[in-house]
């Protein structure tokens, strides 16, 4: 599975690891992460209203008007599928000045399980991901921390939880409720598993 790593413009806390053959895309001011990191990205993508210094002359440019229904990151996904990356690790989404992109971030978490592909963002010790119903048995390793599920779709019916503080058996979960909060794994494994919608799958692991 080809994968695609994305740096946007929010706070990055930590390393950003790129694995090996990855390709890699800087979303407008999301160079800025690369640059201190010591990141040669392949491709640079926005309509360049936070990043207003020299472009580099070493990678491929594709700009974009600022007016346009999709964000930068959003941009960088789909280009990132036209090349054929099939799994996205993206950084730098939540943060910054604008609370509104965290949650345009979270949103097309939602629009990239549509599209059939595999996405976490990560922001410091934070993962954030989804689970549905043919994904099956979700095992999350141990780690100390929170563990949180939130229903991405207006419901997620028939969720299970085990191997955490709060177990659950056949529930319903609602985007209008945030029941699932503030969880934690005991045993080596939480095991989730869910009937209908979409899980937000939330690991706060402190380290």
């Amino acid at each position: 599975m080809k994968t695609c790593v994305i740096i946007a413009g929010g706070d990055v806390t930590g390393e950003i690891r790129i694995p090996k053959n990855a390709l890699v895309i800087c979303a407008d001011c999301g160079y800025r992460h690369a640059l201190q990191q010591g990141i040669e990205p392949d491709v640079l993508i926005g309509d360049f209203d936070s990043y207003t210094e020299p472009l580099p002359e070493h990678c491929k440019i594709l700009k974009h008007p600022i007016e346009k229904d999709e964000t930068d990151t959003m941009l960088a996904v789909y280009y990132g599928k036209e090349q054929g990356c099939q799994m996205f690790n993206i950084y730098g989404v939540f943060g910054g000045r604008r609370i509104d992109h965290s949650i345009a971030n979270i949103q097309m978490l939602h629009h990239m399980y549509e599209m059939q592909l595999n996405a976490v963002l990560y922001h410091g010790n934070t993962i954030v991901s989804v689970q549905s119903p043919e994904m099956g048995v979700g095992m999350y390793p141990y780690y100390e921390g929170s563990f949180s599920l939130f229903a991405l779709t207006d419901t997620c019916e028939g969720v299970t939880i085990k191997g955490t503080k709060y177990t659950a058996e056949n529930i319903t979960l609602k985007n209008s409720f945030p029941l699932g909060v503030s969880n934690s794994i005991k045993d080596e494994f939480a095991e989730v598993e869910i009937k209908s919608g979409l899980l937000l799958v939330v690991q706060v692991r402190e380290v």
